[in-house]
């Protein structure tokens, strides 16, 4: 498994970027790990070199609330919600793991570079 990694100052600017792919009216809910003291979000290639799984881990330091989140971009304000309804503002779905193997082996693999 290899990592490539985009470290954010803020957790907003994370947030902007995590929703930017979305399309505009279309409801989509990603997922957000809380790992550490760090908000996460990775996406896995086919493969990398020589067959080895590249993994792109998205992260900055912050705290958000578990569960549903409502970011609006234009103001950068992080709300819990019950239920997506607005589609002009970005959602995601956020989980803290009690253990993952992925996120520790990313985390092992940015190590000094994070302090």
């Amino acid at each position: 498994m290899k990592f490539e990694f985009e470290i954010f100052s803020t957790l907003e600017d994370l947030l902007a970027v995590a929703g930017s792919s979305y399309s505009i009216g279309i409801r989509q809910i990603s997922t957000l790990y809380v790992y550490d003291e760090y908000v996460m979000y990775y996406t896995p290639t086919i493969s990398g070199e020589g067959g080895e799984s590249l993994w792109i881990v998205n992260m900055a330091r912050g705290k958000i609330p578990i569960g549903l989140v409502e970011f609006d971009p234009e103001t950068k304000t992080i709300e819990k919600i019950t239920r997506a309804v607005n589609p002009e503002k970005i959602h995601f779905l956020v989980v803290k793991p009690e253990k993952s193997t992925i996120l520790e082996k990313a985390m092992q693999a940015i190590g000094k570079n994070l302090k």
